[in-house]
């Protein structure tokens, strides 16, 4: 899930505690102001325009210095490439000006007979941006007085050569204190051996407990030793989902810059050594599940798609597209036929894998759905998210029937794990809790409360027998599903990184 820099650059945070403004705040404000030029500068750039025209008149200053920074705020959620909201895409010069499917938006030289003005000033019906306040007219009158110049856009080979020099200005700044990565990704091999840890650019592989190490302690007690078998270089950024192959030979880790673009790193996890890297998203990755035959790997994005890849080549398959809003977690079904996937716009979606087609929509949930998870059967799914809600359908193959649903947490549910058994249903949560839940009634089995930060990922072992918690202060437990006392060698503290 989303850091508040990222959420801040996305604009998703909806008070949702993906991050610990006052933990650091001047390393924050520093990286927050920073970035925010830098990609106001790249994005504004990378507009791309006709032949022919001046760059250095002021009209086209103008496009480029006020009018695309305030489309590229305000609009893109709606009217991008994936989204194409009324056939409309503004993330390009050509295709602002091409229109959407009620016309041109924009009139060269005449702002009045613009549609794009008409929907700002609230002229025409729904009034932009959509159920969002209106844009300052300050603003609106900046889009005005480009558009009666005569919408004029950068000159050929300007904006490329001008976002190269401002992503090699991107500052590189060095924290003054050691500052603690968060882990965000948890997740066992499959034979329990190997616990796999992301971090800020970095992948751990642990060895988390052995068979008569079963010690356990008091439910939140700290050891600071952990058995590092290997440490692997991870994708650019947080390394946001991992998932083992099948068969546990191979691990997938994905992440990438929020903004600029996702990736998938695969390492041979015997060998140690980097097999493939998969890049093709145009945001950062926050979920990837591999199919339970080995040959397909899922992948969702901020960008609202997901991507089925070769998992053997590391080509791209299928990009599907129906989500309006951010894809926070992808999973296969048992038996590999259907992909469902989670988003911030409140919805579970299923895929027919072989097809890449939306089979249907499950649209319960009223505000936007961090974690999912398939029952062990195939036949249900469990879902949970910002409204604190754990909902729980059963899948049929034409549609889903909502069959529970609770307020389960004090705050937003940050992961989910269904036990291998069927038997439970797991959660963790802003309010600083793990809790256990009966899978077929919801309620509560125990809880494993006060923890030490915010535990943004949970990972189970094929066996049940053990549950891994990951927390934000870097930390790592890893619990007695059965009792949910910590193991002796738990309590993992996180690496150090300099970000």
């Amino acid at each position: 899930m989303p850091s508040v820099l990222e959420a801040c650059q996305h604009k998703t945070y909806r008070g949702a505690p993906f991050s610990a403004v006052a933990r650091s705040r001047a390393v924050f404000k520093a990286v927050l102001i920073a970035s925010r030029a830098v990609f106001t500068a790249i994005l504004a750039l990378v507009i791309v325009a006709p032949a022919g025209l001046d760059a250095q008149t002021d009209s086209t200053a103008q496009f480029l210095t006020r009018v695309a920074p305030i489309l590229q705020k305000n609009c893109l959620a709606c009217h991008s490439a994936t989204a194409k909201m009324g056939g409309l895409v503004m993330d390009s010069y050509d295709s602002l000006m091409k229109g959407g499917k009620d016309g041109p938006a924009i009139v060269p030289g005449k702002a009045d007979e613009s549609r794009l003005i008409q929907m700002l000033q609230g002229k025409v019906q729904p009034r932009m941006p959509f159920n969002s306040d209106p844009l300052p007219a300050a603003d609106i009158a900046a889009i005005a007085a480009w558009i009666n110049a005569g919408a004029p856009g950068p000159a050929p080979g300007s904006a490329a050569s001008a976002a190269a020099s401002a992503t090699l200005a991107i500052p590189d700044i060095k924290p003054q204190v050691p500052v603690v990565s968060p882990v965000s990704s948890v997740r066992f091999s499959p034979d329990g051996k190997l616990l796999a840890v992301g971090s800020y650019r970095q992948v751990r592989l642990i060895e988390p407990v052995r068979e008569g190490e079963l010690t356990e302690k008091p439910g939140n007690a700290q050891t600071p030793e952990e058995q590092v078998i290997a440490t692997l270089d991870g994708p650019a950024d947080y390394v946001r989902s991992l998932a083992f192959s099948p068969g546990g030979k191979l691990l997938a880790a994905a992440g990438g810059p929020c903004q600029r673009g996702g990736e998938i790193k695969i390492w041979d996890v015997t060998s140690h050594a980097l097999v493939r890297t998969m890049q093709g998203h145009k945001d950062c990755i926050y979920s990837v599940a591999w199919g339970p035959d080995g040959k397909l790997l899922a992948s969702g994005s901020y960008d609202k798609a997901i991507k089925l890849w070769d998992a053997s080549t590391g080509a791209e398959l299928k990009t599907l597209q129906d989500h309006i809003d951010a894809v926070f977690a992808v999973a296969f079904s048992p038996d590999g036929k259907r992909l469902a996937s989670a988003s911030q716009d409140r919805t579970v979606k299923i895929w027919d894998v072989a097809t890449g087609q939306r089979l249907y929509t499950l649209s319960d949930a009223s505000d936007g759905l961090t974690s999912l998870a398939y029952s062990p059967s195939g036949d249900e799914i469990a879902a949970a998210g910002y409204d604190k809600t754990i909902y729980v359908w059963r899948l049929g193959d034409n549609d889903g029937r909502l069959i529970q649903s609770l307020i389960a947490d004090e705050d937003s549910i940050l992961a989910l794990v269904w036990s291998p058994d069927g038997k439970t249903i797991i959660t963790s949560s802003s309010d600083g809790s793990i809790r256990f839940r009966d899978a077929a009634t919801l309620n509560p089995v125990r809880v494993i409360d006060h923890q030490p930060d915010w535990v943004e990922t949970l990972g189970i072992s094929a066996d049940g027998k053990l549950l891994a918690a990951g927390r934000y202060d870097g930390s790592l437990s890893v619990y007695s599903a059965a009792t949910s006392a910590a193991m002796n060698r738990a309590a993992v503290q996180g690496a150090r990184s300099q970000k």
